[in-house]
């Protein structure tokens, strides 16, 4: 049997179908005070962005006072795609990472992040690709995240 090809080993495929059209669902991606509102990790967490959202613009995620990840986080990357409303493509790598035990990939993650957002008429199917995870524990840890602040989107929406 031959061996999966590494992008389908090392990626996280993550989705979700959102009581809401497609245009909304991608507003919460692109502007700040919406995204912030949703993308948050469990317990009492705090977080701002700053979205810069166009191709080769950066973006910068404050997150503080998570469960599971003491102290403050910042996740960062640009923008690779811009495609409104059916598609982000973007860079995802950790600044000063969180010291989890296990994770200490996170310190040299670079990693990509594809959004799609399918039209279903009245509502709207999320798919997010995370790839180059390239270790279980990084696809682990990054899944969690992703399904944690979607069931936060799902609920906004």
């Amino acid at each position: 049997m031959a061996p999966e090809p590494p992008s389908a080993t090392t990626a996280v495929h993550v989705s979700r179908e959102l009581a809401a059209p497609r245009h909304e669902v991608f507003r919460t991606w692109t502007e700040p005070d919406l995204f912030e509102r949703w993308f948050t990790p469990p317990g009492n967490a705090s977080v701002t962005a700053e979205l810069d959202v166009r191709p080769g613009g950066a973006y910068r995620i404050t997150v503080e006072g998570t469960e599971l990840v003491p102290g403050t986080s910042y996740i960062v990357g640009n923008y690779l795609e811009v495609d409104p409303p059916e598609r982000l493509v973007f860079t995802f790598g950790w600044e000063e990472p969180p010291p989890v035990e296990g994770l200490e990939a996170l310190e040299t993650l670079d990693s990509r992040v594809t959004v799609q957002f399918r039209d279903l008429g009245g509502s709207t199917e999320l798919s997010i690709t995370h790839e180059r995870l390239d270790s279980p524990a990084l696809r682990d840890f990054h899944r969690f995240g992703w399904e944690t602040t979607l069931d936060q989107l799902a609920r906004m929406v």
